[in-house]
């Protein structure tokens, strides 16, 4: 992932990071932490909803 991406994703997230820090200061290393640590957090906290999501039969719709 390139440098601006990875910026981005950290923006586009809810994380409180970018009010505490100016994302473009940090190094690669760190980016590279904080981004990982948020897909962790993004796998932890979605394996329980799809655990649980009820499979309907397939439906489409004519908007």
């Amino acid at each position: 992932m390139s440098r601006s991406y990875k910026i981005s994703l950290i923006l586009k997230s809810r994380s409180s990071l970018p009010v505490y820090k100016d994302l473009a200061k940090l190094s690669d290393r760190e980016l590279d932490e904080h981004v990982l640590a948020m897909i962790r957090r993004m796998r932890a906290n979605e394996s329980g909803v799809i655990a649980r999501m009820v499979l309907r039969q397939p439906t489409f719709s004519l908007n």
